[in-house]
């Protein structure tokens, strides 16, 4: 069913608004299975520019998520520029673009302040808060060689129980050595720095300071 309606957006009716509902239960269907087409995506929010009456905008919302959580990814980034202006500064979407902003800047105490406020948005999409906390982990790794402990669990929103069992898996698996209060991420910074990174990807380095270490 998924993959005929698929065909069809490569065709002539790449833009056909009978294609619409198909296409929204696609984005439920890339939540139930963790997974994110953004392409097709894409050609929903292209829809939607086209015929602003068919516009569903709880399901704006769940691409916008589901973008978010694609990060160091600019899926987001390319969803919004799809988001017409009226939208954008509604509440929910406009809370999105400012979580997006201090994930960006690496700015993940002021990130998990306003999530605080507005979890409802994605209560429906497993996955969100971990993928987030995956992304900080992402950037420490790209930027530091250590991090005090409770710094990372300031950047992660974790604390107690959750934060050691967290820290303990690392340690097992991500090669991180706890000395103290200080983790030692057992990164190769310098090497990792001097690969090349691709252009659709966050630039961290340049964060850094944000994080207060």
């Amino acid at each position: 069913y998924y993959a005929a309606a698929m065909m069809e957006l490569s065709g002539a009716d790449r833009y056909n608004p009978n294609l619409i509902p198909t296409l929204e239960e696609y984005v439920d269907k890339q939540i139930a299975s963790k997974t994110f087409d953004l392409s097709t995506n894409l050609v929903l929010l292209r829809m939607y520019q086209f015929f602003p009456e068919r516009t569903n905008s709880t399901v704006l919302v769940k691409i916008l998520v589901k973008a978010l959580m694609q990060l160091p990814g600019t899926d987001f980034t390319l969803c919004t520029y799809l988001v017409p202006q009226r939208f954008q500064l509604e509440e929910p979407i406009a809370n999105l673009s400012t979580l997006a902003k201090h994930a960006e800047c690496m700015q993940f105490k002021e990130f998990w302040e306003v999530a605080s406020k507005c979890r409802y948005l994605w209560e429906s999409i497993p996955g969100f808060e971990e993928s987030i906390r995956n992304f900080a982990l992402h950037a420490i790794n790209l930027t530091f060689s250590q991090i005090r402990k409770q710094k990372l669990g300031e950047i992660l929103a974790l604390g107690g129980s959750d934060l050691d069992t967290l820290v303990k898996e690392h340690c097992s698996s991500s090669g991180w050595q706890l000395v103290g209060d200080v983790i030692n991420l057992g990164n190769d910074l310098k090497k990792q720095l001097g690969k090349k990174k691709g252009s659709e990807m966050l630039k961290f380095t340049q964060f850094g300071p944000l994080l207060g270490l």
